[in-house]
């Protein structure tokens, strides 16, 4: 195994070149001892897993590390991740599950694989993954004399009556939706909601679960993913587009004039209802949002703060601030005030739904309120894991002598200069770097960009950073 896996969030690598399958079983062992050690009283962990071509191979070797541990083994089948969180908050299944883990490596292309665990209701992220990377390295294993037993139980009707019982204004509905699940496993649910919520104007694409990801790669805030979405809207009466990630712990939304809404334009739009009536009440987002959205959510009489990216982040400072609603630009949505709080494409999805039936206004129109703003999507560019706190820490150091640039180290490094604002971080789950630029003129966003390809250039080609940067 290389140490590189053991990620931010979760653990995820190439399989073989990174994550190699022979060692998964040591690896599951040490988990196991990790949640006895942090729960001695764990009976029941829940796995779920991903479509992708190894997962099963995945799947088998935590399962006999888990028994072999003395712990009991729930297999869920192949699910979303959301369904996995579903089995730790909701009575699922005659005993109480005490843990999950989740084989997925979520938007990743094929190659890719990993593993998301919860202890509890709460995902196992920073220090905390860094601790099991310790007792895989050093061999640690809880062998039990009694194995735990296997059993495999059916959570996804459950989950979908759990939508349809809280989303009920919505049964029988006429929204008109495309909605494409990118061969990942929102096609284990998407079909079978629209049939019990009575949808006769929602179609489902690329349903069938497939780890080759033969249509296209499972993330939709890639506007290329979204291409077949935007054809249906443009060539049909279909008025939203619906694209999930591989896991469907993310939900990106499109208009019908084929805009890809960003997370921080949908926040605002969650925003209102729940701020008519939490007045006062404080949004959470990452640090690549638009400025608009601090101006339309404080026009709503609300407050957004701003913290580093990544998911336990987020949920982390909406506990501390007893925030109803958090998200991320990469789209990333968690709710408090209806929802137990975790990142699920399907709620988002029909949250959305929710305020375009109650309002009678589509995308488009509940957007258009957003502040003008000329923005880039995030920009991901390739990065050795190895290069990339250096480079972020050099483009820092330039910038700092700058006196009329303000510098924000909150992740990474945000310059906000008179004319524009970039952000320039490193990604926590890919090696990629992160960029996003925003501007209230063109020559503010090219000016800006500029100061970056500049800052850039001891460690990038200049051509090549001009075709990253002004795309």
């Amino acid at each position: 195994m290389k140490e590189n896996i053991f990620r931010q969030y979760d653990i995820r690598g190439k399989v073989d070149s990174e994550l190699n399958l022979d060692q998964v079983y040591d690896l599951g062992l040490a988990i196991a001892f990790y949640f006895i050690e942090n729960k001695p009283d764990i009976k029941t962990v829940a796995i779920g897993m991903d479509g992708r071509t190894h997962s099963p191979i995945i799947k088998d070797s935590l399962s006999k590390a888990i028994m072999d541990s003395g712990l009991d083994v729930v297999f869920i089948g192949i699910c979303p991740t959301p369904v996995v969180h579903f089995s730790l908050h909701e009575k699922v299944w005659d005993k109480k599950i005490d843990a999950g883990l989740m084989i997925t490596a979520s938007h990743n292309p094929k190659e890719y694989n990993g593993i998301k665990i919860s202890l509890g209701s709460k995902s196992i992220w920073g220090q905390e993954v860094q601790k099991i990377k310790s007792l895989f390295i050093n061999k640690k294993k809880a062998i039990s004399s009694i194995p735990g037993k296997y059993y495999e139980i059916e959570v996804i009707s459950k989950y979908i009556d759990w939508l349809k019982e809280h989303f009920k204004m919505l049964i029988g509905s006429d929204i008109s939706a495309v909605v494409d699940s990118g061969n990942g496993v929102g096609g284990t649910v998407m079909p079978q909601l629209i049939e019990k919520m009575g949808w006769k104007n929602v179609q489902s694409i690329f349903d069938t679960v497939d780890g080759n990801y033969p249509n296209h790669e499972a993330d939709p805030t890639i506007e290329e993913n979204m291409s077949f979405v935007k054809n249906i809207l443009a060539t049909t009466d279909v008025q939203v587009g619906i694209g999930f990630d591989g896991d469907c712990d993310r939900m990106a939304p499109m208009t019908k004039s084929g805009e890809l809404v960003t997370g921080d334009k949908l926040l605002a739009v969650y925003a209102e209802p729940i701020l008519k009536k939490q007045k006062g009440a404080v949004v959470i987002c990452d640090i690549k949002a638009s400025s608009g959205l601090e101006e339309i959510v404080e026009s709503m009489g609300g407050r957004v703060v701003l913290v580093p990216s990544g998911v336990s982040n987020i949920k982390t400072n909406m506990i501390e601030l007893n925030s109803p609603l958090g998200g991320e630009l990469s789209c990333h949505f968690f709710f408090t005030d209806r929802h137990f709080g975790f990142d699920d494409a399907f709620y988002a999805m029909m949250r959305l739904f929710e305020i375009m039936v109650s309002t009678g206004e589509n995308l488009g129109e509940l957007i258009s309120v957003f502040p003008k703003k000329i923005s880039t999507q995030e920009i991901r560019m390739e990065c050795v894991d190895s290069k990339k706190g250096e480079i972020v820490e050099s483009v820092k150091l330039l910038f700092e002598k700058n006196h009329d640039a303000k510098i924000i180290t909150t992740d990474g490094v945000k310059v906000v200069m008179s004319y524009g604002w970039g952000i320039l971080r490193a990604s926590n789950t890919q090696p990629v770097l992160s960029l996003r630029f925003e501007s209230s003129t063109q020559e503010g966003l090219d000016k800006i960009r500029g100061d970056f390809l500049k800052a850039m250039s001891p460690y990038f080609e200049e051509k090549f950073l001009k075709e990253q940067l002004f795309i």
